[in-house]
């Protein structure tokens, strides 16, 4: 049964991570014209880089029942992606500015009405990965551990993301993660309050 869910995970995340949709959700009603803009700023890299691995995923993942087989086509794929962005570096998408604008932006919703809701739901959800990210590496989750999702009230204030990347939370720490490859394509430490 386990192995039938692993197949089909990773099945899908080959299937998702070729999609390349992207669409803005509504940012925090408190955020500037000017983060706004450094939001569609950091859609248009994180769209840039689907559409590139989208032509990866393609190459390397085929449909096959053969759990063995996935996790191998995963880490080719994984590979052909750190090849591709052999000078990845922390700060890549969420550079100076964008920084700012996220945690001005996770401040307002933790510090919001529904915050408590919000951390409460953080603090009692299956626990993440830990926070030692590195950009271009493998996600720390290689036990098996579930990935801690980013509750929705949170999702909606962030930019959208193109399907096969995701947000991740670990701590305080928010990372952006290629599902489909299993990789930290960047981080931003200190993203919560």
């Amino acid at each position: 049964m386990r192995a039938a869910f692993v197949l089909q995970s990773i099945f899908l995340a080959g299937i998702v991570a070729a999609s390349p949709v992207l669409t803005l959700h509504a940012q925090s009603p408190s955020a500037s014209a000017s983060d706004r803009k450094l939001f569609a700023e950091f859609s248009r890299k994180a769209k840039a880089y689907a559409d590139k691995q989208h032509m990866l995923v393609q190459d390397k993942m085929k449909p096959t029942s053969d759990v063995a087989k996935l996790q191998q086509q995963r880490k080719q794929l994984r590979e052909a992606v750190q090849q591709s962005r052999a000078k990845a570096r922390q700060g890549d998408f969420f550079d100076t500015e964008a920084a700012s604008a996220f945690r001005k932006v996770m401040v307002d919703i933790l510090n919001g009405p529904e915050g408590k809701k919000i951390k409460t739901s953080l603090d009692h959800a299956e626990p993440g990965a830990p926070a030692e990210f590195r950009v271009n590496s493998e996600f720390p989750n290689q036990n098996g551990q579930p990935i801690q999702s980013v509750p929705p009230t949170v999702l909606k204030a962030l930019p959208t993301l193109p399907k096969g990347l995701e947000y991740c939370i670990a701590g305080k720490t928010l990372a952006l993660r290629d599902s489909a490859a299993n990789i930290v394509v960047d981080y931003l430490p200190n993203a919560l309050p």
